[in-house]
């Protein structure tokens, strides 16, 4: 009796064991390659954009919108971490910045040595000198501006690059220059000797990236494919993607709700629209949609900005006046009523989001108190008159392009009149308004959705002296303070990234103390998805890998796919003749260096792992099952 109640012991151990071994094959497989997850090769992303793109430059305009289209099909020298903006390599796998004994400094390139352009030829040190050098000065404010201080592009061999600029310059080390928007490097084969600017791969670009162009049927869609000959091994996981052209909000929405879309990154998608999806999920109506708000990439605000021009509004020239209507406006309210609650009332200069949070000021404005923006208005002497007004203002806005300004400027002009400030509201369209206030100066006050980060560049750009020029997104309000300049051109040159925080603090507290405007509330982005596609193999992926092109994506996955094994193909041959692609029209050197400053230099990323197909494990699983229950019947009939 012992021995049999023994057999069967050893039976049901070596049973348990063998399921245990089958349970935790697959684990135990992912957990040797780090992936926590099994991706699934095929499917097709179809995203919602909101307007055609004037054109698809790699090296181009950094357009969010729109370069939210060129981000799969090609690289930057280095991509950013989202949450810290720190450098990551992409077509660069390492890099150095040294700086001279004479101030002048040297970012120095290695790049990857496997990249192929989609058409066959290698990817070398040439494609980024002549993208620096000739395509993205065109197309490119921000690397046209980059060569007031570059004295030129080496090349020494194929895979290195050194950029030799005339002084130190910190920032480079932010989106706009060497990676993010625009910064995408051109294939020189398909360029050189050509007119730039009407290049037919303007509208058929090729590139290096995760995904080839396909086809443009102008007006309805533009369709990427995958790349089978990407230089990240295993990637991407999906077989194409599709941008459909949706110019209304309202069909937009409706288009997430029927599935014909998977995909909205912001644009095309109003708050009002975005707020009822949200509610209807909330309902349990549309169960496979996932709708989220999360913080803008590069610190949006809302700030009403005065005109401190010499000929602009005699009480806009006391500081007393601009803190009491700073202290008459109720941004909470604002951030309820126009915004849903889903943005964040400023009380300081910049919002507490991963591009603006490190230059975080002492200072703040003032609170909501309209009892004490009267009693600062009657110190101003500005005394109330018999209709009890004390002055009058205008505030021109944008609204066409910003429709929610509307109400915005309506909840402004209520809570100034509480204070005794009459308020006439001008509403303008996109290209009126910016001829008006930024180039002819004619306004009181104005709302303007203003980008505060990454970087200094734009602190610089709208509240120093040299931002005064006519001239979009510039220093409209003429605000002027050479104390703050100091510090914000000191910044502009320190490469040193702590020092270059600590002097834009300083610069910011200063120029809140002057109160040029109003910093209303932060801009909040919007997303929409098909919770059927995965992102946790590239976390944040979702927010930073389209349009700001801080990543690209190519590890999102379909999750309702089986387990398969992507099909591998040969390497095609270069080419001189032009790929087959549609665009169509639907019918009806060594030198001595100082210390370098601190640079961190990320290690390469690690390729997906390769995949073990579900049905391949099962089998395995059952043969390891069937042998073990052979022997252990084999040993209980032997005992017996």
């Amino acid at each position: 009796m012992r021995t049999s109640i023994s057999n069967k012991k050893f039976l049901i151990t070596l049973i348990s064991i063998t399921v245990i071994l089958i349970l935790s094959l697959e684990t135990s497989y992912y957990l040797v390659y780090g992936e926590t997850v099994q991706p699934r090769y095929g499917g097709v992303l179809v995203v919602g954009i909101p307007s055609e793109p004037p054109n698809l430059v790699l090296t181009g305009a950094p357009t969010w919108v729109y370069y939210q289209v060129v981000t799969p099909i090609c690289n930057s020298l280095i991509d950013f971490d989202p949450n810290t903006l720190e450098w990551v390599p992409d077509l660069a796998e390492s890099w150095n910045i040294t700086v001279t004994p004479d101030g002048k400094m040297l970012v120095i390139f290695h790049l990857i040595k496997n990249a192929m352009w989609h058409d066959g030829y290698p990817f070398t040190s040439a494609d980024v000198k002549y993208s620096y050098e000739v395509i993205g000065p065109k197309f490119n404010s921000f690397i046209a501006g980059m060569w007031k201080y570059l004295e030129g592009i080496e090349t020494p061999d194929n895979y290195t690059v050194i950029f030799k600029f005339n002084t130190t310059w910190g920032l480079i080390l932010y989106p706009g220059y060497f990676g993010g928007a625009g910064t995408c490097i051109s294939p020189k084969h398909l360029y050189e000797g050509t007119d730039i600017v009407n290049n037919p791969y303007n509208l058929k670009p090729v590139g290096t990236g995760p995904f080839k162009f396909a086809e443009w049927v102008k007006g309805q869609y533009i369709k990427l494919v995958r790349n089978d000959h990407y230089w990240k091994k295993g990637l991407p996981y999906l077989d194409a993607i599709i941008f459909k052209i949706i110019p209304s909000s309202s069909a937009m929405a409706l288009a997430l709700q029927k599935g014909e879309i998977d995909f909205v990154w912001n644009y095309g998608l109003t708050m009002s629209d975005a707020v009822a999806l949200e509610k209807m999920i909330k309902e349990g109506k549309l169960p496979n949609l996932k709708v989220w708000f999360f913080p803008s990439p590069g610190g949006s605000i809302d700030f009403l900005g005065f005109n401190l021009h010499p000929d602009g509004p005699a009480p806009l020239k006391d500081v007393r006046v601009r803190k009491a209507i700073a202290m008459a406006i109720n941004r909470t309210a604002i951030a309820e009523l126009v915004y849903y609650g889903k943005v964040e009332p400023l009380s300081k200069i910049v919002p507490n989001v991963p591009a603006t949070a490190m230059f975080m000021p002492t200072a703040k404005q003032p609170d909501y108190n309209p009892d004490e923006a009267n009693k600062l208005l009657d110190e101003a002497g500005y005394k109330r008159g018999p209709d009890g007004i004390r002055f009058r203002l205008r505030l021109t806005i944008d609204a066409t392009s910003y429709p929610w300004y509307v109400q915005e400027a309506q909840l402004i002009r209520d809570f100034l009149k509480q204070v005794g400030i009459d308020v006439q509201i001008i509403t303008l369209d996109t290209a009126a308004w910016h001829q008006t206030v930024f180039r002819n100066w004619d306004f009181d006050m104005s709302i303007f959705p203003f980008v505060e980060g990454p970087g200094p560049a734009y602190f610089i750009q709208y509240f120093t002296k040299r931002g005064i020029v006519r001239a979009s997104w510039s220093n409209a309000m003429g605000f002027d303070d050479p104390r703050a300049d100091e510090y914000l051109f000191a910044a502009e040159k320190e490469i040193n990234k702590t020092k270059q925080i600590e002097l834009v603090k300083k610069a910011l507290d200063i120029i809140t103390e002057d109160q040029p405007g109003v910093w209303l509330v932060s801009r909040t982005f919007i997303a929409a998805l098909n919770t059927a596609f995965s992102d946790e193999l590239q976390p944040g992926v979702w927010e930073n890998g389209w349009g700001t092109a801080y990543m690209r994506p190519e590890k999102i996955f379909l999750k309702t796919l089986p387990v398969t094994t992507p099909i591998t193909t040969t390497t095609p041959t270069p080419t001189t003749t032009s790929p087959t692609i549609t665009v169509s029209t639907p019918t009806p050197t060594t030198t001595t260096t100082s210390t370098p400053p601190k640079i961190t230099t990320p290690v390469p990323t690690t390729p997906a792992a390769p995949t073990l197909s579900t049905e391949a494990i099962i089998a395995i699983g059952v043969v390891i099952l069937v042998v073990i229950i052979g022997a252990s019947l084999y040993l209980v009939r032997r005992r017996k």
